[in-house]
């Protein structure tokens, strides 16, 4: 069963919206839940379902995704700190000052620069499937595989691009259900907040972040994973001490829909620090 929920938004100060899936007691501790770069505020359900019921939990809709609106045209592409300032202005529209804070995937790297460009409103810092980034300068040609990723998507449409990438997120054995699910998350996707996501993509620097990091730390992996490899999450963990690794077994990239008990499993111990 889900849980109730309700869609919220408010205005930027450049005058665009962004968008989010709100539940929970707006008094209670807040949980906030960023998406990676095929997804959307509504595949967070299963965790909004078990967590509202004791938090605030709210899942964004980063900009140009589900009605939030993309970045304006005068912002150059790839600027972390341009997103972590989305992200703040919602938090300040709600009035959440500190939060535990999750970023999957490409989120992954939006939640890092928060922290560490706002750590007093981070309890406790979330990372499952994490996108490093490829650390390139913004405005530089993008590498010829995110290049691939914006021609995929200008040629074939969200739903086509869909069609194309969605079964990579979940291991072997999903349910046709499940797939269908991950596949309409990536249909909604917009051409201009895909392109835009790339960008931020191509531009972050996850690892050089984390090292200003000090906080709570804790790392999700998934062991069928083909995007992020849990290999790679394991990599991190050893860099960092302070970090406490889950590996989520059977599942793929998407670890957070295809095995949900799991997921708020790790979640729940983050949650006890």
């Amino acid at each position: 069963m889900i849980a109730p929920h309700s869609a919220i938004s408010h205005t930027t100060p450049s005058g665009g919206v962004l968008t989010w899936l709100a539940a929970g007691n707006p008094d209670a501790p807040a949980l906030v839940l960023l998406h990676g770069i095929g997804s959307d505020a509504m595949l967070w359900q299963k965790q909004i379902a078990v967590f509202a019921p004791h938090m605030h939990v709210l899942a964004w809709n980063a900009p140009g995704y589900a009605g939030s609106s993309p970045l304006s045209e005068d912002v150059l592409p790839g600027n972390p700190d341009v997103w972590a300032d989305q992200l703040a202005q919602g938090l300040d529209a709600f009035g959440v000052s500190r939060c535990v804070l999750v970023g999957h995937s490409l989120g992954a790297i939006t939640a890092a620069r928060f922290a560490v460009t706002s750590p007093e409103r981070v309890a406790t810092l979330v990372l499952s499937s994490p996108a490093r980034g490829y650390g390139q300068e913004r405005g530089s040609d993008l590498l010829p595989a995110l290049q691939a990723r914006i021609d995929d998507i200008r040629q074939l449409g969200s739903a086509g691009m869909a069609s194309r990438r969605a079964p990579r997120t979940l291991a072997p054995g999903a349910s046709t259900e499940m797939l269908a699910e991950a596949e309409a998350a990536m249909a909604r996707v917009s051409v201009a907040g895909y392109c835009d996501a790339v960008h931020l993509l191509a531009c972050g620097r996850l690892a050089e972040d984390l090292i200003r990091w000090n906080g709570p730390l804790h790392l999700i992996g998934a062991a069928e994973d083909v995007i992020v490899p849990v290999k790679i999450v394991q990599e991190l963990a050893k860099t960092f001490p302070q970090a406490r690794l889950h590996v989520i077994e059977g599942a793929g990239h998407a670890s957070y829909l295809q095995a949900p008990e799991q997921f708020q499993a790790a979640l729940t111990d983050a949650l006890s620090v």
